[in-house]
């Protein structure tokens, strides 16, 4: 019996292996953003005059720019540049009222910066020589305030910023008398959802200047002239898709779709644990049919009020007048229901590998406890036995008749009013056929005695 125990929890372990395995490569991030920049429109950003789509590559004029807002967080940034001349291009990013951090390309010198109210600051350099009419890679990773930057594959830069930025946009900036293309721009990074476009961080205003550090072999500076960008423009489908909106950020249907088949499967093995692992004396298996809807009704509330703060506040006073009318007989079942419930949360905020990893360090938990503390008495049915004179019989004798047919026995309760004799007992049936053998046998004492089978957990 123990060895289909734990032949049990390996099967189970080994479904979650598999459910978790494909989605720790696709949810550790984003899919990544790129731009080959083939799209003359250059849907997505906002631009100066002086920054056009020409030849498959964005090209900016001296004194233009080209930004994509949002809030983009810790990721890779990669770009290629090709200068037509000596001067500054400045690779923007986190991008925001607080400030932002930039790349800045110089004739004999590179250097990452960060930028506090109009306050520069330096967080690292390289020393080179550019090349004109060539293309180079730039790509520059950040992670929890460590910035790396490499060159064509090889890194020249890593600085340490311990107060760093949250997030913001992006942008490409030039000045001086160079005019620079930019390519296979790619960007993989964490997205905050539900943050307005930053105004932020906004390309600079007309009249105003790029900074440009004291050292840099630049031009003087070129007033950005104000154009109107694509997303100044409402379109009249614009219109109607934020009438239809239901919300800020809409939950797409494949996540919704993929949640809620999680928490089916997670709450069925969950189950199956409470059914064959647990030690409570009512019904498991009817008690655990109840999981599933549980935790599929938890996923489907958060998912819906996770990204509305009116919807939060209406569930918070929904669960104060709300509470489970049955009865909770025992703390494991409140334990178990608990854990359904803490399931269904996590995967209606799409915390899928968080969640199947609490699910399988707890059944890993749970089966080495059974595991070392041994086998305990499973019982699945109550038989009561009462006898009346003048044929009474003694309870010695019911408890020997009764023992051989059952795994396991446990007195409950005995009543001996010297007239009747009652007693009840916790047994454990391995079959149908036990149970009939068992009968037979009380049979054999007295054709009078009256017996009761009571269901705990059931025979299957």
């Amino acid at each position: 019996m123990i060895k289909q125990h734990i032949l049990k929890a390996i099967s189970l372990i080994i479904l979650l292996a598999i459910l978790l395995m494909p989605l720790t490569g696709a949810l550790a991030q984003e899919e990544p953003t790129t731009e080959t920049f083939d799209d003359e429109a250059l849907s997505g950003w906002d631009r100066a005059e002086g920054a056009v789509v020409q030849d498959g590559v964005l090209r900016i004029s001296p004194g233009s720019f080209a930004a994509k807002f949002g809030e983009f967080g810790d990721g890779t940034l990669s770009v290629k540049v090709k200068q037509s001349a000596p001067g500054a291009v400045f690779i923007r990013y986190f991008m925001g009222e607080s400030g932002s951090y930039a790349l800045i390309i110089f004739p004999d010198g590179i250097l990452l910066e960060k930028s506090l109210e109009d306050q520069p600051q330096e967080l690292g350099g390289y020393e080179w020589t550019s090349s004109t009419g060539e293309w180079v890679e730039f790509k520059i990773t950040i992670s929890s305030g460590q910035h790396t930057v490499y060159l064509d594959g090889q890194q020249i830069i890593q600085a340490m910023d311990d107060n760093p930025l949250q997030g913001g946009g992006i942008g490409f900036m030039v000045e001086g008398e160079t005019t620079v293309d930019f390519d296979d721009f790619s960007l993989s990074a964490i997205v905050f959802e539900g943050l307005p476009p930053a105004e932020e961080g906004a390309p600079p205003a007309e009249g105003e200047q790029p900074e440009v550090p004291a050292d840099a072999e630049a031009a003087a500076p070129v007033d950005i002239p104000a154009s109107e960008t694509a997303g100044s423009r409402v379109s009249i489908s614009d219109l109607i898709a934020d009438l239809t909106s239901s919300q800020a950020n809409p939950l797409e249907l494949s996540t919704f779709i993929i949640n809620l088949l999680l928490s089916v499967v997670l709450s069925y093995i969950l189950s199956r644990v409470y059914v064959h692992w647990g030690s409570s004396l009512s019904n498991r298996r009817r008690f655990a049919a109840n999981f599933i809807l549980i935790t599929v009704t938890t996923t489907f509330i958060i998912l819906v009020v996770r990204s509305s703060v009116a919807l939060s506040l209406g569930l918070v006073g929904a669960l104060s007048i709300v509470r489970f009318r049955a009865a909770i007989k025992e703390p494991e079942e409140l334990a178990y229901l608990f854990f359904a419930i803490s399931i269904g949360i996590g995967l209606g905020d799409n915390q899928r590998i968080i969640t199947i990893l609490a699910m399988v360090v707890a059944i890993l938990i749970l089966g080495l406890m059974r595991l070392f503390r041994g086998r305990q008495a499973d019982f699945n049915l109550h038989v009561t036995v009462a006898s009346h004179t003048p044929n009474k019989i003694e309870l010695e004798s019911i408890m020997d008749v009764l023992t051989p047919h059952c795994s396991q026995v446990k007195l409950m309760r005995f009543d001996d009013s010297g007239i009747t004799l009652e007693s009840s007992f916790l047994v454990e049936f391995r079959n149908m056929a036990a149970l009939k053998h068992a009968k037979a046998a009380l049979r054999g004492l007295s054709d009078a005695l009256e017996i009761t089978f009571l269901d705990n957990k059931g025979i299957w």
